[in-house]
C-alpha cells in the first residue's frame, strides 16, 4: 500500500525540487559565504553540491560552470535549525478554528504537511519536534524523509509525558466523574509509570523524550512556577532513555522544576522562563542546554496578550515578558549553553525567524543569535558534523538572504533561497 500513496504526495512536492535528484551536481555562487563559528564573511564564493552534500567551496572563477545558479549580492549561510516546535499544532488559532476537542488525528497531520512546508521555505530546513498528540511528529518525520511531503529533516518526541492533572494532561476542567482515559495518553506517576511510558515512546520510535517538569501556560488548572514530577521520577525518565541513546527534553518554567530535570540529568531545559541564578548555575555547571522561546513568549504575553490571571504570575503580561528577557541575557551573560527554539505552534508557523531580532534586543550578540540556529542547534542534537556550517562533507542544506545577518539578523525573516539536502526547495 506505500508505493501508491508515495506515489500521490509526491505531485504535492514543486516540480522545481523533483526536477533535481541527490545525484546531480550543483552549484552556487553568490556575494558572501557566512562563517558562522568565525563570525565573518568570504567574499565571492562557489559552493559545489552533488549528491546531497557539499562537495567544495572556494572563490567564484570568472568563468562560472555551467548551469550555476547565481544568487547575486545575497549572503549564503547553513540551512537554520529550530529545535523548539510543534508541526503538528496550530494552537495560536482561535478555538473555533483548531480545536482538538472536534478534530480526529488526521487533522493534525493534514495541519502538520502544511506547517512542514511554510518551516522549510521560512529556511528551517531542520527541527526537534517537542510534543504533538498522537504521534504526529513521527508520521511527519518518515512522510518528509520518504519524500511524500517537503518539510525540514525532523528530530521527533511523543507527547509530553506529565503527571495526572499536569501540563499537557487533557480534560483537566473536566469533572471527575469523566472518564479521560482516551485522552491522557502519556500521563505517568511514580517511577515505574514513567518508565513504562517512555518504553511505549521508544517503542513508537521516536528519536528523544519530551517530560513536563514544571506547569504550564496552556493548560487549564497548571501553574507554570509549580513543579510536577518529582526528581526521582524525572531520573527514571533520563535513565530509560540513556538505555537506548535517547535525550530528555524538559518543559520547565519554574526553578524547582528546573532544578530537579538538571538533578535528573535532563538534556534540555524547555523555556526556563523564572529561572533564577542557580538554576543558571546549575545549567551552566551541567553543561545543559537551555531553549528559550523569546518569540513565543511575546506572542503570547504582547502581540495577543493572552489572560493568564490564573496563573499567579507576579505582575502584567508586560512584566512578565521583560522579566524573560532579563532571564535570557543573565543566562547568556552567564555563558550557559543556549541554543535556537521558538515553540512554533504556539505562534504561527513560518515566523520562526523573528526571534534573532528578539534575541538581540534581550542582549545577545547577532552573530551568537545566528550561532544559536547553527552551529549550537546542531550540537544540541547531535549533528555537528554534518549540520549547523557550510564545509565540504556537510549535507547540503542551505539559505540565502539579501543584507547582512551580523549587523541585523532581522534579515533572516526575507530568507528567499532555501537548499536542503542538494535540492532546491525555494528559489528567488
Amino acid at each position: 500500500m506505500l508505493r501508491p500513496l508515495a506515489f500521490a504526495a509526491a505531485a504535492l512536492i514543486p516540480a522545481a525540487a523533483l526536477a533535481q535528484t541527490d545525484s546531480d551536481a550543483t552549484y552556487l555562487r553568490a556575494a558572501r559565504l557566512l562563517d558562522v563559528e568565525a563570525g565573518a564573511y568570504v567574499d565571492d564564493v562557489l559552493v559545489e553540491v552533488a549528491d546531497g552534500r557539499i562537495v567544495s567551496v572556494g572563490p567564484a572563477p570568472t568563468s562560472l560552470p555551467a548551469g550555476t545558479v547565481d544568487l547575486g549580492d545575497r549572503t549564503v549561510l547553513p540551512g537554520l535549525i529550530d529545535v523548539h516546535t510543534h508541526l503538528g499544532d496550530n494552537s495560536w488559532l482561535p478555538a473555533e478554528q483548531y480545536d482538538p476537542w472536534t478534530l480526529t488525528p488526521a487533522a493534525f497531520g493534514i495541519a502538520g504537511t502544511v506547517n512542514a512546508r511554510a518551516t522549510l521555505h521560512a529556511g528551517f530546513t531542520t527541527v526537534r519536534n517537542v510534543s504533538e498528540p498522537y504521534f504526529t511528529g513521527i508520521a511527519l518525520r518518515d512522510a518528509i524523509a520518504g519524500g511524500w511531503i517537503e518539510g525540514p529533516r525532523m528530530f521527533v518526541s511523543g507527547p509530553m509525558i506529565t503527571i495526572t492533572g499536569g501540563h499537557g494532561a487533557w480534560g483537566n476542567w473536566m469533572a471527575p466523574q469523566f472518564d479521560r482515559s482516551g485522552l491522557d495518553h502519556a500521563v505517568a506517576d511514580g517511577e515505574d509509570e514513567v518508565r513504562r511510558t517512555v518504553r511505549e515512546h521508544i517503542r513508537a520510535s521516536v528519536d528523544l523524550i519530551k517530560v513536563a517538569a514544571t506547569g504550564g501556560f496552556g493548560t487549564t488548572g497548571t501553574v507554570p512556577g509549580a513543579a510536577s514530577f518529582t526528581e526521582a521520577e524525572l531520573r527514571a525518565a533520563v535513565d530509560e532513555a540513556r538505555k537506548r541513546g535517547l535525550h530528555v527534553a524538559a518543559h520547565a518554567h519554574g526553578e524547582e522544576g528546573i532544578l530537579n530535570a538538571i538533578a535528573a540529568g535532563a538534556h534540555s531545559i524547555e523555556h526556563a522562563t523564572m529561572m533564577g541564578p542557580e538554576g543558571i548555575a546549575a545549567a551552566r555547571a551541567a553543561g545543559t542546554w537551555l531553549v528559550m522561546d523569546l518569540l513565543a513568549a511575546h506572542y503570547d504575553l504582547i502581540e495577543v496578550d493572552q489572560d493568564y490571571s490564573d496563573k499567579e504570575l507576579e505582575g502584567d503580561n508586560a512584566d512578565v515578558y521583560r522579566d524573560y528577557e532579563g532571564v535570557f541575557r543573565a543566562a547568556y551573560d552567564a555563558g550557559a549553553r543556549m541554543a535556537f527554539g521558538t515553540d512554533a505552534g504556539v505562534v504561527p508557523h513560518g515566523r520562526n525567524a523573528e526571534q534573532f531580532a528578539l534575541m538581540v534586543a534581550a542582549g545577545m550578540s547577532p552573530a551568537d543569535a545566528v550561532r544559536s540556529a547553527t552551529i549550537r542547534a546542531a550540537e544540541l542534537l547531535g549533528i555537528e558534523d554534518e549540520a549547523g556550517h557550510l564545509r565540504p562533507g556537510a549535507r547540503a542544506d542551505l539559505v540565502a538572504v539579501r543584507g547582512d545577518p551580523l549587523a541585523d539578523p532581522g534579515v533572516l525573516t526575507g530568507i528567499d533561497f532555501v537548499m536542503q539536502g542538494g535540492r532546491v526547495v525555494r528559489r528567488p
